[in-house]
């Protein structure tokens, strides 16, 4: 304190204490950054976490691969996810947040032509063509029942009940072709058809055990000929015969032998429930179609296609016109939720409903309430599983409760030049699922205000094929099932997703009793649909009929299903259960709402007249509205749903909206649809390092990862002192996440070494030991040629072995380990401590924070010497005091302080601290008592460290030395911190002085 602080009156002693020996309050505790796959939560993104009970709840628990199962309904779990355990060793200890990078597929704006560049998959080859004989995909369409007359078969409509991609070969029916009652040439002839072996263009019946036969033969000549049925407490259940991974394709790659193990197809979609609802189970017959909309266009061309967000069709108001005018499709949208970032996992787990809708009854507003429920995709309305709740909401822009601003409505967007994150969006998020999109109109107030949400647009889907018939000309009308929908007349091929076809065998054609029948055709009797077996000119005019219509989810019927015994239970709309009365979630619904074409744009926009962007997709299968509830009896309780009826002036709420409100039929549960997570299905790793090309343009894997680490570059962005990617070796962007630590100046990047390890999900190997692929020498002589020489990186040697919570033993990347002795160095002493060593570096102790039980190399005394003198850190393994870090280097290659981890660390920490510390007097007068508050804040702070052995001492410089008056001119403070960091040890030199029997000590 200045002397002229002190008020002199009359003589005397003055004292004044001064207290610098406070500990200032310091920021918020600063963590690393994980980037990895998890099971679900937000990508692409930063999400930070504060437990590891927290990051289960939002990213999922630990992965150790090989899961099994049925991969591509449930996802793909066959390789380790490394990101979820680092983010387990790390919070284990409880010391920091940490913040995690989810990835999800992405590709450059202009990716080039080689075969990673774009995200997605597709099978190898795409040409569909009839019969399958080079790839593509294809449905199994069932029909159940037809009827004839002297010149026509009618089939029907028939129901798409299962896709299968096949990468490579050919694929079709086998059985007793279907042609009882077909007329031949001549209107006199009758069909005579006798069992065959049909191939894919004639229609097949089921055998006499009630199976169907599919022959699949791949390019190699193997064939598989496998009977099944859709019953799904069968063990001739499709999903239960047929292969459901699509990494077995590869199996040259992954899984070895690629005679015994390899196939050529795999299964894709089935729609159980449809076929239940339908009765399809038993005695119907099928036909196998391509599902496509040519060689390039279709299901099993999902390349282009980046990771896309799901979404809920667009809420819609009640009508409150006359109801014989009614039209569902015209209501008004109000909103709609998009996912904030989960891709396609919240299509598979999640669904919405709306629920509690009432009408206001108050004299100050004419808004009405309303809930919003994120439920799980697979509980029923007898066991409401809520996963998030928002309640009270209303449509009013002015009010607290507008849903908006109670969920939030903002979201993300990569921007590709300035490679950085950019928010839009007016409210916080407050839903860790999804955002609020507005109509324009709702959101300016210019709406009716009783509006309410009374129902949904449900999901897109390819356009229905109805009155096939056999003249050529093919009548189309889009939609069915639950709502109207505009019709229009379509004529040509190019309008829905149907093509090649599948030819009846008729007497006096070609076929023959023991005979194969022909695969196609010169031209498609029925155009696009079922083509004959011979040309059209040998058939009569109307020969065959039929429809071909896509599945959509089942709509609860009636308010009593399930056995609901109260109606105002009963949520209307999408229906998840195996049956209409069941209590049993429906495991095939989440195949319902995949996406099964490129193009898809997340709607398109509230005023599109093709949302969907895509021919032959009709924008929506049905429009589910509450004001087609109809009331059994009258007085009675039990309200069904009747598409139709309000136009019909049936319904309940024909008189009034308010009717079926009062009456508390008021909630009803939508889809998410649409959501892609833009990876290869083909690969156990679809991140994997092998064949990863070295540019943006060149690889999807590439550019995935490396805008996951540019999203964290900048530092004003977010805070953070470490930087891991678990399992990525590729030296481009490894070498990428040092020099971002570098550029930040305030973390140190933690990497992994290529070829120390290779696990099954980067190659397959013909023996154990031929996956240490290299040797400490090799990986000291490749480090060294990348000079690299940065204090803001560090490695380490070789991979490690822990035991998942299941009991599973994997290999995991040296970083995965690290990440847990860091934050356990940290917890035990301080963040300047080095990390190694038996004290704090002993990972047979638990310094890991996961168990660590082995090492892919025990190394000897000669090569941990060939790894540090490379800035290569090992891990050593003793007999008797076990596994432990035993060495802390940086890999900066000059000699100085900051070439070890413990010294980068602190500095990192005193630049972090000082500077959060310095902003308390930014924009303060630049005068001597600016320079005292501004001592008096970093003094005791760098006190603090010396006392706790970050530094020996110190010295803080801030007067006119520094200051100078040119630099206040400038408007700037300068100030000088030199420090001693504290050395740690690691060199420990004895002599041992073996003297005679009469020396003395003291000589």
């Amino acid at each position: 304190m200045s002397v002229k602080s002190f008020k002199f009156v009359s003589p005397g002693v003055f004292i004044n204490e001064i207290d610098n020996s406070f500990i200032p309050a310091e920021a918020d505790v600063i963590g690393p950054v994980v980037i990895g796959r998890s099971t679900r939560g937000l990508a692409m993104q930063p999400v930070t976490v504060q437990s590891y009970s927290e990051f289960v709840e939002m990213f999922g628990d630990t992965v150790p691969g090989f899961a099994g199962g049925d991969i591509y309904r449930n996802g793909n779990f066959q390789s380790p996810m490394y990101g979820t355990f680092a983010a387990k060793a790390f919070l284990d200890a409880n010391v920091a947040p940490l913040t995690y990078v989810r990835l999800l597929g992405q590709q450059d704006a202009n990716p080039d032509s080689t075969v990673d560049a774009k995200a997605g998959w597709k099978t190898t080859n795409t040409i569909t063509a009839v019969p399958a004989t080079n790839g593509g995909s294809y449905g199994l369409w069932l029909f159940t029942s037809s009827s004839t007359d002297s010149k026509r078969l009618d089939l029907g409509t028939g129901s798409l009940a299962a896709i299968f991609y096949v990468d490579d070969g050919e694929i079709y029916l086998s059985g007793n072709v279907y042609g009882g009652g077909c007329r031949g040439p001549n209107t006199s002839e009758t069909s005579t058809q006798s069992a065959t072996t049909g191939a894919n263009n004639v229609m097949i019946g089921v055998d006499s055990d009630n199976l169907y036969t599919v022959v699949i033969s791949g390019s190699s000549g193997k064939k598989e000929k496998i009977r099944f049925n859709f019953d799904d407490t069968s063990a001739n259940f499709i999903r239960k015969k047929f292969n459901t991974n699509p990494q077995m394709i590869s199996g040259a790659t992954f899984y070895g032998n690629t005679v015994l193990s390899a196939k050529s197809y795999w299964l894709g979609e089935s729609y159980e429930q449809e076929l239940r609802d339908r009765s399809f189970l038993s005695k119907s017959i099928g036909v196998m179609m391509s599902v496509s909309k040519g060689a390039d266009t279709g299901p099993m061309d999902m390349k282009s296609q980046a990771s896309k967000e799901a979404v809920a069709g667009w809420f819609i108001g009640q009508d409150l016109g006359l109801a014989s005018n009614y039209t569902s499709f015209e209501q008004t949208k109000l909103f709609r939720l998009i996912g904030r970032g989960h891709g396609e996992w919240l299509n598979r787990n999640c669904k919405v409903s709306i629920a509690n809708v009432k009408n206001s009854t108050s004299t100050t507003t004419d808004y009405g309430t309303f809930s919003i429920l994120i439920r799980s995709l697979h509980d029923t309305d007898n066991n409401v599983q809520v996963m998030e709740r928002f309640d009270n909401l209303n449509l009013d822009p002015t009010s607290p409760n507008y849903i908006a601003r109670v969920i939030g409505d903002k979201y993300t967007s990569w921007d590709t030049t300035e490679k950085r994150l950019r928010t839009y969006g007016e409210y916080n998020n407050n839903s860790k699922f999804v955002y609020v999109e507005m109509n324009d109109e709702v959101e300016a107030g210019g709406t009716d205000p009783v509006l309410l949400p009374f129902g949904y647009f449900g999901p897109p889907r390819f356009r229905a094929a109805y009155n096939l018939c056999g003249t050529g000309s093919v009548s189309f009308a889009p939609g069915s099932g639950g709502g109207s929908h505009p019709s229009t007349q379509q004529s040509t091929l190019s309008n829905f997703f149907v093509t090649g076809g599948a030819g009846i065998v008729a007497a006096g054609g070609v076929g023959t009793a023991g005979g194969e029948p022909p695969r196609g055709s010169t031209e498609a009797y029925m155009s696009g649909g079922i083509a004959m077996a011979a040309t059209k000119t040998n058939y009569d005019t109307g020969f065959c009929t039929g429809s071909l219509v896509f599945p959509a989810v089942r709509l609860r019927n009636s308010a009593s299903d399930g056995g609901l015994a109260n109606s105002s239970d009963a949520y209307f709309g999408m229906q998840t259960t195996r049956t209409a009365t069941s209590t049993t979630s429906d495991p095939s619904i989440a195949d319902f709402h995949r996406l099964l074409y490129t193009g898809y744009n997340a709607g398109g926009g509230q005023n599109a007249t093709n949302p969907h962007s895509v021919a032959g997709v009709e924008d929506y299968a049905y429009v589910f509205s509450l004001d087609d509830i109809v009331l059994k009896t009258a007085g009675g309780t039990d309200f069904f749903y009747q598409s139709g009826s309000r136009l019909l002036e049936t319904a309940y709420s024909s008189a009034s909206y308010t009717d079926l409100l009062d009456a508390q039929i008021n909630s009803f549960t939508a889809p998410f649809f649409g959501g892609f997570d833009g990876f290869d299905i083909k690969k156990p790793d679809p991140m994997y390092n092998t064949g990863m090309g070295s540019t943006d343009a060149a690889s999807y894997r590439y550019y995935t990862w490396k805008r996951a680490i540019d999203t964290v570059a900048d530092p004003e962005f977010l805070d953070m002192n470490l930087l891991a990617a678990p399992g990525l070796t590729n030296t481009g962007l490894t070498t990428h996440m040092v020099r971002v630590g570098e550029d930040r100046a305030d973390a140190l990047a933690l990497i992994d070494l290529p070829s120390v390890y290779v696990p099954p999900h980067e190659s397959y190997q013909t023996s154990k030991d031929k996956r240490l692929q290299s040797t400490p020498q090799n990986a000291a002589n490749a480090l060294r040629d990348r000079i690299i020489d940065s204090s803001y990186g560090a490695t380490f040697y070789p991979w490690v072995q822990t035991r998942d919570d299941s009991g599973a033993m994997l290999w995991v990347p040296p970083s995965v380990a690290m990440m847990g002795v860091l934050a356990s160095s940290e917890a035990a002493s301080q963040i300047w401590f080095a990390p190694a060593g038996f004290n704090r570096g002993g990972l047979s102790e638990g310094a890991a924070g996961i168990p660590v039980v082995g090492v892919t190399q025990r190394l000897t005394s000669k090569e941990r010497d060939t790894l540090y003198e490379a800035n290569i850190n090992p891990i050593a393994s003793f007999p008797s005091t076990g596994i432990v870090v035993f060495g802390q280097k940086t890999l900066q290659e000059r000699q100085s302080a900051l070439d070890r981890i413990n010294v980068r660390r602190l500095v990192i920490y005193l630049k972090k601290q000082i500077s959060i510390l310095s902003t308390q007097i930014l924009f303060e007068q630049n005068v001597q008592a600016t320079w005292n508050r501004f001592t008096a804040l970093v003094e005791p702070f760098l006190a603090n460290v010396k006392v706790n052995y970050g530094i020996t001492d110190y010295r803080l410089i801030l007067d006119e030395s520094t200051t100078t008056a040119d630099l206040i001119d400038q408007n700037v403070l300068y100030a000088k911190i030199m420090i001693k960091p504290a050395r740690a040890i690691e060199y420990i030199a004895i002599d041992f002085v073996i003297m005679s029997t009469g020396a003395s000590f003291d000589d």
